[in-house]
């Protein structure tokens, strides 16, 4: 009898301890669905009694003891009212309505969420809301969407210096530039009571092959900090400090690094399928819960993007495309969304974090590796943000970086539209190889952000520090952005038109002419008066290397300065005494400077391509016609902005001026007889040039360029 009450005890026992996890994933589902259903007091109830349970493991506490910290930080998330969303907006769109306002939020485009009953607004719903909606947008004057604010969000002539730096040298890994960083992590006064140490992890650059290198820690806040090695995929910097009370603590770090931007001419039909997955690519193409899991939503949004392509660069254009579309918004913290690939797919928006894992997701189901990168990105001006993107491997090409936030670029180029799967430009800043990874030393609580890293983390004893109790301040500065070496003795030019105006506001300047012979520049005319742009000259984008200082704009008055091809004439006459390729304009013809137009920058016919496209353009070619004057009586076609980059100036000519004293809208004019002149001299065949500079730049890179 004894044996038998021993062994029944022992069975029970035995399933008591199989029942408590199975009871504990039960309860927890169960609590996670409140949460998710906005049952937040019913969920800290049920919360609470779980971690009475006795038994728990270490991880099972520490779940569930995070949802409560999760109900907290959405909370802090969906902290406003209708009537700060609704103040917020009318603050900024002008003439906006109470009824508009209501209809918005009746269509679910102010973002809110039901927590105990009670209907709560994401704090950042009016911002999000200019950024989704086109009426809201036309109500806030002067006013650009994010992505529209920043530089690199579409075709850039820094992008265009990438390929073609690439293409000259042959190497993917070009235009590298240095930058110098000052980040600091600065803690509320009594954040953290007196005398308790405070620990903090500041982001700090991985050294990575021919894309981040020369990293060096210049000076810190605080003696002896820790860098992480460089193994660790989240680097950082780790210091320490002692609270002091009504006193703010900071922690701060200066290093400088080099980057390169990467291009790689993708060639679709010479990249093949990976019939067999090396060990080292694996985890590259499996599923990682909680953000990249082949949920069957994903699966099926997959076979309908796919189709039955085969090659993998072809089925990641399709994906990068529908990844693209989906509309940019500020995002909820990443620590509050259960998985983030999905929430790119189900939301109305996504930023760059969620797209970004949304496209790996897809990549992955297909058996194309990819994973995560991020940090910060810059600009050629002041622009800087947090950002995330990623990696993906093709054969033969190896890794190559992709950016689905920047996405396709505008231009008939395709590899300019196409830049950014396989590219990237070269303003990064990374921080991260991939997502959720430890840190060193190691965090013992909850991190702010459990996914990414690029603002730190700072905690003490007590528990985390949530960024609500902290801020940040990211200074930085381009010490040396290199040019490549640049002559024309590059250009297969025989002959050169040289234009020098006083400086870069006169309107007036010479036109000289030259021939190479034997290698050497010899003028062979007398110069001749000129005017330009009725605001002078600005940088375009032609032959020569980008250069720093104004830039050439559509619309600004400025002639381009730099280096362009000659590519043809143009004129009412049947014929023109010419050497060069000669275009008989007729009534149809126009030139189209209609910012984001697919004819941007070109000439095209009207009976051709349909009115609709000439729309809004102010050149039409024929100007005796539509003008009634005859500036394009005779012309000659300047190549510049060859790759016809929207809103970077468009229907650059050389044409007869009105008279010596009025300037053009940005081309470059002459009298009748000197173009006459002009035009009988050029010869397509000696592949002909123009040369538009300043008296001062023309000094300065004569003998550099080799100039004539």
């Amino acid at each position: 009898m004894n044996r038998v009450i021993i062994i029944l005890i022992a069975l029970l026992l035995v399933a008591c301890e199989e029942q408590q996890p199975t009871d504990y994933s039960t309860q927890l589902t169960s609590i996670k669905q409140d949460i998710d259903n906005g049952h937040f007091s019913r969920a800290t109830q049920a919360l609470n009694t779980l971690l009475t349970q006795q038994g728990l493991t270490a991880d099972q506490t520490k779940n569930a003891s995070f949802e409560l910290e999760r109900m907290k930080r959405i909370e802090k998330d969906f902290s406003a009212s209708f009537d700060d969303v609704s103040a917020y907006i009318k603050r900024y769109a002008t003439g906006v309505t109470d009824q508009q306002i209501k209809t918005w939020d009746q269509a679910g485009e102010l973002e809110f969420r039901v927590i105990d009953n009670q209907r709560r607004y994401f704090k950042s719903a009016g911002y999000n809301l200019f950024q989704l909606n086109d009426d809201a947008l036309r109500l806030r004057k002067d006013y650009q969407r994010f992505t529209a604010r920043a530089p690199l969000y579409d075709t850039n002539r820094h992008h265009v210096a990438v390929i073609d730096q690439s293409l000259a040298t042959g190497n993917t890994a070009v235009l590298p530039q240095t930058f110098r960083i000052k980040y600091s992590l600065t803690v509320d006064a009594n954040a953290v009571p007196a005398g308790e140490k405070v620990k903090a992890w500041l982001p700090f650059p991985r050294e990575i092959a021919n894309r981040q290198t020369n990293i060096t820690l210049i000076a810190s806040s605080h003696d002896e900090p820790i860098i992480a090695p460089n193994d660790n995929l989240q680097r950082t910097v780790y210091m320490e400090a002692t609270a002091i009370a009504n006193k703010e603590t900071e922690f701060w770090i200066e290093y400088q690094y080099q980057t390169n931007a990467i291009n790689h001419n993708i060639d679709a039909n010479k990249v093949t399928a990976l019939t067999e997955i090396p060990e080292s690519l694996k985890p590259f193409v499996a599923q990682r819960s909680p953000h990249v899991v082949f949920t069957p939503e994903l699966v099926t949004l997959n076979q309908s993007i796919v189709g039955d392509e085969t090659n993998p660069y072809k089925i990641a254009q399709k994906l990068f495309a529908y990844v693209d579309q989906i509309k940019w918004g500020t995002a909820l913290e990443y620590s509050t969304i259960r998985n983030l690939s999905m929430r790119a797919f189900t939301a109305p928006y996504a930023d760059c974090g969620q797209q970004t894992l949304l496209l790996i997701t897809l990549l992955r189901m297909n058996g194309i590796p990819a994973k995560w990168q991020s940090g910060w990105e810059f600009s050629n001006n002041q622009f800087d943000t947090m950002h995330d993107w990623g990696m993906v491997y093709f054969e033969p090409y190896g890794w190559v970086p992709m950016d689905v936030t920047h996405g396709q670029l505008s231009s008939t180029d395709k590899r300019l539209t196409w830049f950014y799967l396989g590219g990237i430009d070269s303003y990064r800043l990374i921080f991260n190889d991939d997502y959720s990874q430890p840190f060193y030393p190691k965090k013992q609580h909850v991190r702010s952000e459990t996914v990414d890293s690029q603002r730190g983390e700072v905690e003490w004893s007590g528990g985390n520090l949530y960024f609500d109790q902290w801020h940040y301040d990211m200074q930085w500065q381009v010490v040396k952005e290199q040019q490549p070496a640049f002559s024309l003795d590059q250009i297969d030019a025989q002959q050169a038109v040289l234009v020098i105006t006083d400086d870069e506001s006169a309107i007036q300047g010479q036109l000289s002419r030259f021939e190479k012979k034997d290698g050497q520049w010899q003028q062979v005319a007398e110069p001749h008066a000129i005017v330009v742009g009725r605001t002078g000259l600005a940088w375009g984008i032609g032959l020569h290397p980008q250069q720093p200082g104004k830039q050439k704009q559509e619309g600004d008055g400025k002639a381009p300065a730099g280096i362009f091809e000659l590519t043809g004439a143009f004129g009412y006459l049947d014929n023109l005494s010419t050497q060069l390729e000669y275009s008989p304009m007729n009534e149809n013809n126009f030139c189209i400077d209609v910012r984001g137009s697919q004819y941007y920058n070109q000439t095209v016919d009207a009976a051709i391509v349909g009115n609709d496209a000439i729309q809004g353009s102010s050149e039409p070619m024929r100007r005796d016609i539509h003008s009634n004057d005859h500036l394009y009586k005779k012309g000659i076609f300047v190549a510049h902005n060859p790759r016809n980059i929207s809103d970077q100036g468009s229907c650059i000519f050389l044409h007869l001026w009105r008279d010596n004293n009025k300037p053009t809208a940005g081309c470059t004019a002459m009298s009748e007889q000197d173009i006459d002149e002009l035009l009988a001299w050029l010869d397509e065949k000696q592949s002909p040039i123009i040369i538009a500079l300043t008296k001062q730049d023309y000094q300065l890179f004569k003998t550099k360029w080799k100039l004539p």
